[in-house]
């Protein structure tokens, strides 16, 4: 049985460390996604297939404003 990844690092492709750092906050900020991706323009589709997978999950992004607003 293999062992599932237990720290974002550990995940393969950008699209699931970001995922995983997604599922764990409840959100993802843009500023986790420039983390991961620091040119995000490099690759479009990539964006967009995390956009989208994020969307369909009820997973909300945006600016970490946004957030820390909502914990007050």
């Amino acid at each position: 049985m293999s062992e599932q990844p237990s720290a974002p690092h550990e995940l393969a492709s950008p699209l699931a460390r970001l995922f995983h750092i997604a599922r764990q906050q409840g959100y993802l900020t843009y500023d986790d996604i420039l983390a991961v991706m620091p040119e995000p323009d490099q690759d479009l589709d990539q964006l967009d297939r995390l956009y989208a997978a994020l969307l369909a999950a009820g997973i909300p992004y945006g600016d970490a404003s946004a957030f820390d607003e909502g914990a007050k």
